[in-house]
């Protein structure tokens, strides 16, 4: 995953190279700093989601799959997105 996402953010650089500006905030801040932000989160989601899957948990006699872990980070989510919203 290191790798990947070093890889990502080293070729998204090349890309969308902006030498224009002096202050590295906002070369950061900028579309392809922002791309890669974006891109680097779907990996690291995708990545998490795939193992989850493919894993069970058993905690005491109550077995947790991740359909359950996923619900739960779902109705936790929604609970803070709908909390900011007000």
């Amino acid at each position: 995953m290191t790798l990947t996402l070093t890889g990502l953010a080293v070729g998204l650089g090349a890309l969308y190279p902006n030498f224009k500006e002096d202050n590295p905030s906002k070369i950061v801040s900028g579309f392809g700093g922002t791309f890669c932000l974006v891109l680097s989160f779907f990996y690291i989601l995708g990545s998490v989601v795939l193992l989850a899957l493919a894993s069970r948990w058993r905690v005491g006699t109550f077995r947790l799959t991740a359909r359950c872990w996923l619900a739960w980070a779902g109705l936790l989510s929604f609970r803070r997105a709908w909390a900011g919203c007000r």
